[in-house]
């Protein structure tokens, strides 16, 4: 890959002197984040875009810019995303674009009128570079497009070595082409573990046996919404040629199971699991458990920067406020499965939506200015030009309210069992990083916590190295059901800093006036 290095004209001085400032800041380079940041350089407004990852493509088009595995393989879903990865890294080489890859944002908040007036919707980052050095840089602007992360989904035994989550197995192909040693067994229900079944298929490793915890997948509940069905035609149809294949080699599929448990000392050598109406369980030996449960919003970003969220029982998740323009709150902006889980071509509508937001915004400031690709002021368009970012906005929203409707039929048809957490046994951890089982967050909530951080301070739980990313929403669903409460009232962890992993010697070497600001 080649690398592109950014240039000292796309940050400027902040006003006090003492901060790098970036007009506009895109968090994520996954499709949204690429698709927003693409747009903006069409509008000639050169776009800071940071991402952790070493390559674009978010998790969905992970290193597209050097594929391991074909299209015979991983689908042309997968590969369709080689055009935007491509255009996106032909605008960083030419200079349209600053592309930081490797770079993490551990911290964020509003500055507020901390600076000027002209300041006031900006935002301070702390943000550690690929060279492992902390700096502060102010946006003025932020869309964030952080993406989504896989649903953490307790049972007995998921913490032993083997069992692995499906998004994880399919990183593994797509950065290293790499499979387990030996067919694995997929449980749990939604698209991604069907594809993933698929994709070992292709890759000559069919899967042992498909265990799906989905409800009834009957034919009456897709025809209660003709409307959706036919707008979700193309996920139901790749889905029914998917599921041919599997059938067409003999894969075993086994529908309504209830309860599933690994089993092992040192690492996984089997699994049981017990069907609805059954009343004993069924057991096997294997050697690889593949899980997943869906995907959720990642929430660690938007909620440490204190943006509304609110339960949505369609997707079993807390969801980001978003306005129709998808702002969260001045000068923000919220792109992608970060915002609702809708897929990887939504995510693209909803980066370029963003990024006609944000020049909307700038247009409503006649005192503002846009920056051409190498750091000259550019005029504000005209009123012509704030005529075509309507209309373009107006189709973009068009086609995005026809696909999120077929999306819809999808969330019914794969919604996660509500009271799987509650069912799981005493010992089934819930906080794999902190060894907390569900025995003893119970016993905890029997000391009347008033939240979810509470219950935090009384037991570790969510303390450890994810921060509470896998167990959060698990503990606001035991908190919720034993009080007798619902889940915008129970609320979520408050994220405070640092949002990511980051070391001592790091910590050491960043700027002192930010780590005071922090730990006030």
């Amino acid at each position: 890959m080649q690398t592109c290095e950014p240039k000292e004209t796309d940050v400027t001085d902040a006003t006090d002197g003492s901060k790098d400032r970036a007009r506009v800041v895109v968090l994520g380079a996954g499709p949204a984040g690429m698709a927003a940041a693409l747009r903006l350089a069409e509008a000639g407004l050169r776009a800071l875009v940071l991402d952790q990852a070493r390559a674009p493509g978010g998790q969905i088009y992970r290193d597209l810019d050097q594929p391991q595995l074909d299209a015979a393989v991983m689908g042309k879903d997968y590969h369709r995303g080689r055009a935007l990865v491509g255009a996106f890294l032909d605008a960083a080489r030419r200079g349209e674009i600053d592309y930081r890859p490797g770079t993490r944002v551990w911290w964020i908040e509003a500055l507020g009128d901390a600076l000027n007036d002209a300041l006031n919707d900006a935002h301070r980052l702390g943000v550690r570079g690929h060279d492992g050095i902390s700096r502060e840089l102010v946006a003025e602007r932020l869309i964030i497009a952080t993406g989504a992360m896989e649903r953490g989904w307790p049972f007995p035994g998921w913490q032993l070595p083997g069992v692995m989550q499906a998004g994880a197995a399919q990183i593994l192909m797509k950065q290293g082409a790499l499979l387990t040693e030996g067919p694995p067994v997929l449980a749990g229900n939604g698209p991604l573990l069907y594809l993933l079944a698929w994709q070992y298929l292709n890759a000559g490793c069919p899967p042992r046996m498909i265990l799906d915890t989905a409800p009834n997948l009957g034919l009456a509940r897709t025809l209660r919404h003709p409307l959706r069905a036919w707008r979700a035609r193309g996920y139901l149809a790749k889905g029914a040629r998917m599921l041919a294949a599997l059938r067409r080699a003999g894969v075993p599929i086994v529908r309504g199971v209830q309860s599933l448990a690994a089993e092992g000392d040192q690492r996984l050598t089997g699994v049981r699991y017990r069907r609805r109406g059954d009343s004993d369980e069924h057991k096997f030996k294997t050697d690889w458990l593949l899980t997943h449960m869906g995907v959720v919003p990642e929430p660690q970003l938007p909620q440490g920067l204190g943006i509304e969220h609110r339960w949505q029982e369609a997707q079993q998740a807390f969801v980001p406020d978003r306005r129709d323009d998808l702002s969260v709150r001045p000068g923000v902006w919220l792109a992608g499965d970060g915002g609702g889980i809708g897929g990887a071509v939504n995510a693209e509508r909803e980066g370029r939506l963003a990024a006609l937001a944000v020049l909307n915004d700038l247009m409503a400031d006649p005192l503002d200015t846009t920056a051409d690709a190498k750091g000259a002021a550019a005029p504000i368009p005209d009123a012509d030009n704030r005529r075509a970012v309507a209309r373009e906005s107006a189709a973009l929203r068009r086609r995005r309210r026809q696909d999120l409707s077929g999306r819809r039929l999808l969330d019914a048809l794969f919604t996660p069992p509500a009271d799987w957490v509650e069912r799981q046994p005493g010992e089934t951890l819930i906080c794999r990083c902190e060894g907390v089982s569900r025995a003893q967050l119970k016993a905890a909530l029997g000391a009347g916590p008033a939240g979810p951080n509470q219950l935090k301070a009384f037991t570790r739980c969510g303390m450890g190295p994810c921060q509470g990313r896998l167990c959060g929403t698990n503990v606001s669903r035991l908190m919720a059901r034993e009080q007798g409460r619902d889940m915008d009232e129970v609320g979520y962890y408050r994220i405070r800093p640092p949002l990511t992993s980051i070391t001592l010697g790091e910590l050491a070497l960043a700027p002192s006036d930010h780590l005071t600001t922090q730990s006030q």
